[in-house]
């Protein structure tokens, strides 16, 4: 009797807890969704309701990860394959690792699948990045690196999100104002008053990446090791003296990167580059939206054409006798200008040198001005904008004979990605004891 009755106490429990277990939403949810073809095979109750019998060359809990993926499309957003080392040969961390635990992308955060992060070691680009990466263990911190990996294309495809606008305001001539949607890669970078607290804009900049800022090294003039908390840095602003809520993005500056060769000793700013890491009060990067976009690398090697047409834009100031920068952001068309041209004695001479090259207006009606430097000088290539030069310098504004000076992205480009891999931690963790 005590038997028959403890059984249906057992049998009792066993219904209330499957009823439960069907009632979970998380039970729900995993219920039969292998990808990429898997199959679904049921088990009883007492263990995962099911698991997944993935197709030959597929892997993981789901199917998810693709064992024959070798190299990665685009920026590598939607890459699944099994590259776990990094550019310099180290081996990655297991997204599901404790040291992880502080670091904004791992396998326990929300959406940790759909970012194709899980349990194992490969390479990810969960924040859409240049390619894709992952951390690994760099002495007693955790550091974050791009990986071994090769692009399935030689160029980026069209399909990449970067160097996209939703306004194309293209060509515009004679500095006119724009929307901040037709340039929505523009970043300002302002000083704060240690005194005051007050914000001074200072130099105009590129978002190249959620996290980095591209602007010139002549923006920080006063010390070869700036303190980075003297800065900020806003995206998606229109207009200097306003602050719209719904489109502008705040950041402090994390980290500067100043080209160690940066040199103004004469007229001319040779390797005038620099690097700006950002992040919000709350830890995160920049938000992707319409105001705010990321604007494409040249390829390695990339030399357009002359007098292709390109575009400037900033707020600096719309002459050069002018007190004041313009408080609205404004855009120009200007032309590429044969490099022997620019360094003939008519023009800049010796002072121009490879890493540099110049644009301008036919009419000398349009150039950058005091107040533009860092800015991008943008041009489209295959379907997309990408940053082709930064204002750097020149001899005063739209002087005939005397255009602006750009400095070089593509001989920079090295020196660029490995800085931004040995500085890419997301958030330097310092590893327990």
């Amino acid at each position: 009797m005590k038997f028959l009755l403890g059984f249906a106490v057992i049998c009792v429990l066993v219904t209330g807890l499957a009823s439960k277990l069907q009632k979970n939403p998380k039970y729900k949810s995993e219920g039969c969704a292998c990808l990429n073809g898997g199959s679904c095979v049921r088990y009883g109750l007492y263990t995962r309701p099911f698991r997944c019998a993935c197709p030959r060359g597929y892997a993981g809990e789901l199917c998810e990860i693709d064992t024959k993926a070798h190299c990665y499309k685009n920026n590598g957003h939607d890459y699944r394959g099994i590259t776990s080392v990094t550019t310099h040969g180290r081996d990655c961390l297991r997204w599901d690792s404790p040291l992880l635990h502080h670091n904004m992308f791992n396998a326990r955060r929300q959406g940790a699948m759909e970012l194709g992060l899980g349990k194992h070691n490969f390479c990810r680009n969960p924040d859409r990045g240049n390619k894709p990466w992952c951390y690994f263990q760099n002495g007693r911190k955790v550091a974050s690196m791009p990986c071994q990996l090769p692009r399935c294309e030689p160029e980026q495809s069209t399909d990449s999100t970067c160097g996209r606008r939703q306004h194309r305001m293209y060509k515009i001539v004679g500095g006119t104002g724009t929307s901040i949607e037709s340039q929505p890669w523009i970043a300002t970078l302002s000083q704060v008053s240690r005194k005051t607290k007050q914000e001074h804009f200072q130099c105009g900049g590129s978002l190249i990446h959620p996290c980095w800022v591209l602007t010139a090294a002549h923006c920080f003039p006063d010390s070869k090791f700036p303190d980075p908390k003297d800065f900020v840095v806003s995206l998606g602003k229109a207009k200097l003296g306003d602050t719209d809520e719904k489109k502008e993005q705040k950041f402090k500056v994390e980290k500067i990167i100043r080209h160690q060769q940066f040199s103004d000793e004469t007229a001319a700013l040779d390797n005038d580059i620099a690097l700006v890491k950002i992040r919000s009060a709350s830890g995160q990067c920049a938000v992707l939206t319409d105001s705010v976009q990321t604007v494409c690398l040249p390829p390695a090697g990339l030399k357009l054409k002359d007098a292709t047409p390109c575009e400037i834009a900033g707020y600096g100031k719309e002459e050069y006798s002018n007190w004041l920068y313009s408080q609205t952001l404004k855009s120009a068309s200007v032309q590429l200008i044969p490099q022997s041209l620019c360094q003939s004695e008519q023009y800049y001479g010796k002072l121009l040198n490879s890493n540099m090259f110049c644009a301008g207006d036919p009419t000398w009606k349009v150039d950058a001005c005091k107040g533009d430097s860092g800015g991008p000088l943008t041009c489209e290539h295959n379907g997309q904008m990408l940053v082709y030069g930064i204002i750097s310098w020149g001899e005063e504004c739209a002087k005939e004979q005397r255009p602006g000076v750009y400095t070089r992205i593509t001989a920079y480009l090295p020196w660029m990605e490995s800085h931004m891999a040995e500085s890419s931690d997301v958030r330097s963790v310092q590893i327990p004891k």
